[in-house]
C-alpha cells in the first residue's frame, strides 16, 4: 500500500508531462526541418546544370531523384533506432550532412561521384525525419497537430525557397562555386547543437516506454489499416498534381512561367493548409477533420480542371484546392504519434517510408497512364481516387477512444 501511494504522484507527473505542448522544442524542430529540407529541394534545378557540366543526356541525371530518395526506406529502423538512443544526435547532426553532401554536387568530376553524394544525402534525410517526427510527438501533447502543423511548415517552406537559394548561389558564384550554400546547414547543425533539448523524452526512453512493435502493430492492426491505406490512396489522388502540373498546362498550350508559377502557388496553399489542418484537427479530431477533407478534395480539384483556361484569377481556384488536400500531412503524422506512443520512431519512419514508395509509384503509374489515354484524361480520371480513401477512415478510433493493448505475457 506504501509502495502504490508513492508511485502514483511520479506517474501522474510523467502523464502530465507526456500531455504538455513544448512549443519552443517545437519551433526549434521546425526551424531544423527548414534547414534540412532546403537542401534537397535544390535537386530540381540541379539537373540540366549537372547534364551540361558532364555532357550526360537527361535519362542518365534523371537518376539523381532515385538516388537521393531510395535510401529512405531505411526510416523505419532509423526510427527504431534512434527511439532507443537518442533523437537528438539525428536531428542535429543531419542538416550539416545533407548541405555538405548536396553543396557539392557541382565540383563532382562524373556522375557516380554525384550519385554518391545524392545517396550520402539521402541517408541524412533518412536519418533526420524519422526521429524528428518522432520527437514532435514528444513536443506537442495534446496539441500535436498543431506541433505537427508547425514541424511541417518548415518543410514546404524550405521547399519553396530551396530552388531560388540555389539559383541565385549559381547566377553569383557559376555552378562549381555554389557550395558555398552549405554555411546554411552547418550553421543549423551548430546552433541545434546549443538549442535543441531533449532530455525530457530520453528519459523517457530509459523508463522502458517502449513496447515490442510486432505484438503491437497486430494488437491495432484495425486502426493501422486505415492509417496507412488513407496515406496511399489520398497520395496516389494527388502526388500527380504535385510532379505532373507543369506539363498539364504546357501541354496545353501555357507559358512555362505561367505552369511554374502555378505550381509554386499550389504548395504555397499547402503551408498554410497544414497549419490549418494540424490546428483544426485539435479541435473537432482527426477522424472528422479527414473525412471533411476527403469529401472536398475532387470536388476542388475537378473544378479547377474545368475552369483552366490560361487566366490568372482560376489560380485560386487551385490555391484551395492545395489548402485542402495538403491539410491532411500533419494531421496523418499527429495520428500516428497518437495511434502508437510506445513506438513513435518506427511508426513515423514506416509512415514516411510508405509515403516515399506511394509516391514514387504513383508517378511512374501516372506516367505511364497520361502516355496512353492523354495527360488532361488521366488528371479527370486520378482525381476521384480521393473519394476511395473514405472506408479507411471508418477504421479509424474516434477521439478520445482507448486503444487496443497487446496481451501481457
Amino acid at each position: 500500500m506504501i509502495s502504490d501511494q508513492v508511485e502514483a504522484p511520479a506517474t501522474e507527473t510523467a502523464e502530465e508531462e507526456e500531455d504538455e505542448y513544448n512549443a519552443k522544442g517545437t519551433w526549434i524542430a521546425s526551424g531544423a526541418h527548414f534547414a534540412h529540407d532546403l537542401y534537397p529541394s535544390y535537386i530540381g534545378v540541379l539537373i540540366p546544370y549537372v547534364q551540361s557540366q558532364l555532357g550526360i543526356s537527361l535519362a542518365l541525371a534523371s537518376l539523381m531523384v532515385p538516388a537521393q530518395q531510395m535510401p529512405s526506406i531505411l526510416q523505419p529502423f532509423i526510427g527504431y533506432f534512434a527511439d532507443r538512443t537518442s533523437r537528438r544526435l539525428f536531428v542535429v547532426l543531419t542538416p550539416g550532412i545533407a548541405a555538405l553532401s548536396l553543396s557539392m554536387i557541382g565540383l563532382a568530376p562524373h556522375l557516380s561521384v554525384v550519385i554518391i553524394l545524392l545517396l550520402i544525402s539521402g541517408l541524412a534525410s533518412a536519418a533526420f525525419h524519422a526521429p524528428a517526427v518522432a520527437m514532435v510527438g514528444e513536443f506537442g501533447g495534446k496539441k500535436m497537430g498543431r506541433a505537427m502543423a508547425i514541424f511541417m511548415a518548415g518543410g514546404e517552406l524550405a521547399r519553396t525557397m530551396g530552388p531560388l537559394v540555389i539559383t541565385a548561389a549559381i547566377a553569383l558564384f557559376t555552378f562549381r562555386g555554389s557550395f558555398v550554400v552549405l554555411v546554411f546547414g552547418v550553421a543549423a547543425s551548430i546552433i541545434l547543437y546549443f538549442t535543441l533539448d531533449t532530455s525530457k523524452g530520453d528519459a523517457r526512453a530509459k523508463r522502458g516506454n517502449q513496447a515490442a512493435l510486432k505484438p503491437l502493430l497486430k494488437a491495432r492492426i484495425r486502426p493501422l489499416t486505415g492509417l496507412f491505406g488513407y496515406s496511399i490512396v489520398k497520395a496516389v489522388a494527388t502526388v500527380p498534381f504535385h510532379f505532373f502540373l507543369v506539363a498539364l498546362l504546357v501541354s496545353k498550350g501555357y507559358s512555362e512561367w505561367y505552369a511554374g508559377f502555378a505550381l509554386s502557388l499550389l504548395f504555397g496553399a499547402g503551408v498554410i493548409g497544414g497549419f490549418i489542418g494540424g490546428m483544426v484537427s485539435d479541435r473537432i479530431g482527426r477522424k472528422i477533420t479527414l473525412t471533411i477533407v476527403t469529401l472536398l478534395t475532387a470536388p476542388l480539384f475537378y473544378l479547377y480542371l474545368w475552369l483552366e483556361d490560361g487566366s490568372w484569377w482560376v489560380l485560386s481556384v487551385l490555391m484551395v484546392a492545395g489548402l485542402v488536400s495538403m491539410s491532411v500531412r500533419p494531421v496523418n503524422l499527429a495520428q500516428t504519434q497518437e495511434l502508437f506512443p510506445e513506438a513513435r520512431g518506427p511508426m513515423a519512419g514506416m509512415m514516411l517510408a510508405v509515403g516515399f514508395v506511394t509516391m514514387s509509384l504513383a508517378s511512374i503509374g501516372f506516367g505511364t497512364m497520361a502516355d496512353s489515354i492523354g495527360i488532361e484524361t488521366a488528371f479527370w480520371i486520378i482525381a476521384s481516387m480521393s473519394f476511395l480513401a473514405l472506408p479507411f477512415i471508418a477504421l479509424l478510433p474516434k477521439q478520445g477512444e482507448a486503444l487496443p493493448q497487446p496481451p501481457k505475457e
